[in-house]
């Protein structure tokens, strides 16, 4: 399964496998930590919407800062920020004193994810780059298999600022192997950097929006439901924060299993009627949350929900680097991910409001619309290079 990794993805892999606990363990329980902090639900989706706000305004220019100072740099610098920032977050209590140091945390996501893109692009043969994309996001599922049932146990028996330590740590070790990679090329002798012109280019344009719309769709109804879920689980089914952690932990034990056949299936079927066929049964997986009071039959369809649009990863991440220059290769991940953070900005905002206006399963419904629109969107991508 490793063996067409070179010696710079299997580094990466292992700064994968670093940033993924960091985040597993601090992320999908975060609005409980908020809540202990005194943040009602406005209150904890402003500071989760405020962080993910950040990271959305830094994802295009982090895509650009690719080509000119390097991905490693770039690397080095996400890691070293995010460590900071979380032994800032195990010294406070208070809600208000988070916002900002969750905003730190939030941008150095911000210059380490579209630099891990652009180095696996880099490092992947073009005729199974689709099956690389899916053997190194498998580093995601393997953290999320430990990662939130450690935090909530940790929680529940001791303290967050013990999660806070223990990720701090984890990532401090990262800077390890991110140093270790070797840069490939000579990255400051290029004639031709991407601009944030060039991303309006006629012919780079209407791939690049639909991507956008494409991601802020899925992750704006996914947004909602991951920020109310462990509210949802503790009010509506009393389940304690271990029980809640294992709810994220499922679906993360399906992801092991389907990323690498999902990118050799995206290759050998067509990436865009993978990501359809994916995707499509999504909505319905959100609307029989609303008909459901077991949270076991919530947690398996939560799990097979997550590992469909899981599924998609390794075809769209391949798609978008088929479909624009290499030159703007960079800047293309930016968008990308721009669309994908400000998804998860307002996602929050809107599953806070569902929830605490109306009644605990409307964001349910909510995710649903927003995904069946992404499903219309979708149908609309397009691998420019290989139509010309």
């Amino acid at each position: 399964m490793f063996k067409n990794l070179n010696r710079n993805l299997i580094l990466l892999f292992a700064l994968n496998i670093a940033f993924g606990l960091t985040m597993q363990l601090i992320n999908p329980l975060f609005p409980l930590f908020l809540e202990e902090a005194g943040a009602n639900e406005v209150q904890n989706a402003m500071v989760i919407s405020a962080g993910n706000l950040v990271a959305t305004m830094l994802m295009l220019p982090s895509g650009l800062l690719i080509d000119r100072v390097g991905k490693k740099t770039l690397l080095l610098f996400g890691a070293g920020l995010s460590t900071v920032s979380i032994f800032l977050l195990s010294m406070v209590n208070s809600w208000d004193t988070v916002f900002p140091l969750y905003m730190l945390l939030s941008m150095a996501g911000a210059f380490f994810i579209p630099s891990r893109m652009a180095m696996i692009t880099e490092n992947a043969d073009s005729h199974n780059r689709s099956s690389t994309f899916g053997v190194m996001n498998m580093a995601w599922p393997v953290t999320g298999i430990i990662a939130p049932t450690l935090s909530g146990y940790l929680v529940e028996y001791f303290s967050w600022r013990h999660v806070f330590l223990i990720a701090g740590a984890i990532n401090a070790l990262s800077l390890i192997p991110t140093y270790m990679i070797k840069r490939k090329g000579a990255y400051k002798t290029k004639t031709k950097k991407a601009s944030f012109r060039d991303v309006f280019k006629p012919e780079v344009f209407p791939t690049l929006a639909t991507f956008f719309v494409f991601h802020l769709l899925m992750t704006t109804g996914l947004g909602g439901i991951n920020m109310i879920l462990p509210l949802y689980l503790g009010d509506v089914h009393g389940l304690s924060p271990t029980l809640i952690g294992f709810f994220f932990t499922a679906p993360s034990i399906v992801m092991l299993f389907t990323q690498v056949p999902a990118g050799t299936l995206a290759e050998r079927f067509g990436k865009k009627r993978w990501i359809l066929s994916c995707i499509a049964l999504i909505p319905f997986l959100y609307l029989s949350w609303m008909f459901t009071e077991n949270w076991v039959v919530m947690l398996v369809m939560y799990s097979l929900l997550f590992g469909l649009w899981s599924m998609t990863w390794p075809a769209t991440l391949t798609l978008l680097s088929d479909s624009v220059p290499d030159d703007i290769l960079g800047a293309a991940f930016g968008v990308r991910m721009t669309g994908v953070r400000m998804g998860f900005t307002v996602g929050p905002l809107i599953g806070s409001y569902l929830y605490s206006t109306y009644y605990p399963s409307s964001p349910f419904l909510g995710a649903a619309g927003f995904t069946l629109l992404a499903v219309f969107v979708a149908y609309f991508l397009r691998d420019n290079i290989r139509e010309t």
